[in-house]
């Protein structure tokens, strides 16, 4: 790893987490932009900040650079091409090119926890309630979801969605037990009667999904492969391990198809072939 790059910047929509710890944790980035520096001797530390919170990401220490506010821009592979330059080839990772993505959150506890002796164990989150507005709290990490729905009385009825996460890359959890993790940026919870419907129709062809993916993947050809489970041909034939999963092309669909869900299956179990093969060797 030769470069470090700070997110600033949230990852998902509706999440103000990074943007809230850039400006009100200054003292902690800054301190863990030194701590940085001195374990991993890399001098090339990139502060991606969005352009309205420049004055804030320069007083860190690290290198500014702007990121543009509009989804998904934020998202390290985006940032990788955009302000660095630096195309991730299908199939590799941002660390595979010596670029390592650290949250200003991260930073900001390891500067705490430096500068305190202790090790920070509580997490700022966005709890987005069911009306879509979103309140920032802070909970130890471990908290029961319960809890934090208990705090702002939400209830959580049959067929209600919990969601951990933004709505565009988000993940669906199965129980109220779950607890609150370090990576914990947004808790969502969607009412069983505004959840956008998914269906198995064929795709249409529309052709929608091809010039909003910004990975320039043929979606409307790679979903046919997925559909059928074909997912080595997806991958050999149209760039599967391209897609940066940001959820843009579910969300134009006009059939409604769960394609980065299927996206994210196919990856899952190519890997998990490809584990059992290098097991089994």
């Amino acid at each position: 790893i030769d470069t470090i790059v700070i997110c600033g910047v949230d990852r998902d929509l509706l999440i103000t987490t990074s943007q809230h710890t850039l400006v009100k944790e200054g003292k902690a980035i800054k301190r863990g932009v030194q701590i940085l520096r001195q374990t991993t001797g890399i001098d090339n530390i990139i502060m991606a900040s969005p352009e309205n919170l420049m004055q804030d990401a320069g007083l860190s220490g690290a290198e500014v650079r702007v990121v543009d506010p509009v989804y998904p821009a934020s998202l390290p592979h985006l940032i990788m091409r955009d302000l660095l330059g630096r195309v991730v080839p299908a199939g590799k990772s941002c660390e595979d090119l010596g670029v390592a993505f650290i949250s200003v959150e991260a930073v900001a506890s390891l500067g705490k926890a430096f500068t305190e002796g202790r090790i920070p164990v509580y997490k700022r989150f966005n709890v987005i309630k069911k009306d879509g507005t979103s309140a920032l709290v802070s909970a130890r990490v471990g908290t029961p979801v319960r809890d934090i729905f208990a705090t702002f009385d939400i209830s959580v009825n049959e067929k209600d969605r919990i969601i951990f996460g933004g709505p565009m890359t988000g993940a669906s959890i199965y129980s109220e037990n779950h607890p609150i993790q370090p990576d914990t940026d947004a808790l969502m919870i969607q009412d069983h009667k505004d959840l956008a419907l998914v269906s198995d129709y064929p795709c249409i062809n529309c052709g929608e999904c091809i010039p909003i993916c910004p990975a320039k993947i043929q979606v409307n050809m790679l979903v046919r492969f997925l559909e059928a489970g074909k997912y080595q041909e997806a991958a050999d034939e149209y760039d599967l391990y391209s897609c940066i999963e940001c959820g843009l092309c579910s969300f134009i669909c006009v059939s409604r198809i769960p394609i980065l869900q299927y996206i994210k299956l196919a990856k899952y179990e190519l890997g998990r072939i490809s584990t059992a093969e290098e097991t089994n060797v």
